[in-house]
């Protein structure tokens, strides 16, 4: 079964190449990197080490900063049936592949999501669940440093594989989903669910995320508040039971006003409306 691994990349030079290393010495050897190169520069040292393995690596330029674009460009590349997802700021061990590939064998798994390690996570043993959304107000599980073996909801995108075709059914990754690109992981898992494949999380599929500075999600502190809250609004507009609405938006609207009393700034009270009143209107333009 071959693998495609997608990476989308943005000026972070020094982590592409430790992943590229990270990747080269997979046991697993039927797969392929797609590099989709986002940014003004792609130096020398990296040009090496795709001329030194042109068999396995591909680079494609391209010029809009837009991750799901990124992401939805790599899928139509792809010459494996299965999709590897990921982040450029990610380090992984030598069966990362081998552990998202083997979960396959279920023709009834559609998406493998793997375990993700950051700075300051909760400890495993308060885990009770994994990537779930609520249903009536939206509120978000993540823990994805789990150490368990469970089914989610929704996947994290930078360490997330996917069947080629159901994707492709799907269309990709939604890209009015921009900005710090919050949810889009959950978007495309939510699409998959809904044509009936199951999302399994797997911690073996193990990467540990540094969350460089750069890329495409380095904005100011303000246009993240702005993006979260429009692709949440969208996200939720597109997936959730509408009947529950007036709920999720209180929610919302509490989330702006204590992150901006946290932060002593009433610019984040504009942000945040702005971004929910934005996701609504992407949300009816149905595109």
């Amino acid at each position: 079964m071959k693998v495609s691994i997608v990476i989308p990349t943005y000026e972070r030079h020094d982590s592409l190449k430790n992943l590229l290393q990270d990747i080269l010495r997979q046991r697993y050897d039927d797969f392929e990197v797609i590099i989709v190169n986002q940014g003004l520069s792609f130096p020398k040292e990296l040009g090496e080490i795709l001329t030194a393995n042109k068999s396995k690596i591909r680079l494609f330029n391209d010029d809009m900063q837009n991750s799901a674009h990124a992401r939805n460009k790599g899928i139509r590349k792809a010459e494996g049936e299965i999709v590897i997802s990921c982040d450029d700021d990610i380090r992984i061990e030598q069966d990362f592949i081998q552990n998202h590939v083997k979960e396959y064998k279920n023709k009834y798994i559609g998406a493998v999501s793997g375990r993700v390690l950051c700075a300051n996570d909760i400890p495993t043993s308060k885990i009770k669940k994994v990537g779930e959304i609520r249903k009536y107000d939206g509120k978000v599980t993540a823990n994805f440093n789990a150490d368990f073996k469970t089914e989610i909801e929704h996947a994290y995108g930078c360490n997330v594989s996917f069947r080629k075709e159901l994707l492709l059914r799907v269309g990709g990754y939604d890209e009015r989903l921009i900005g710090t690109s919050s949810f889009d992981d959950a978007d495309v898992s939510f699409k998959i669910r809904k044509l009936g494949y199951r999302i399994v999380f797997e911690p073996l599929a193990e990467a540990v995320h540094l969350q460089a500075r750069g890329g495409c999600r380095d904005i100011l502190p303000g246009e993240k508040v702005y993006w979260y809250y429009h692709n949440f609004m969208l996200f939720y507009l597109k997936h959730m039971c509408k009947i529950f609405f007036p709920i999720f938006f209180l929610r919302q609207l509490i989330s702006i006003f204590r992150r901006a009393f946290i932060g002593k700034s009433r610019g984040i009270v504009l942000k945040g409306i702005r971004g929910l009143k934005d996701g609504f209107r992407d949300y009816r333009k149905k595109t």
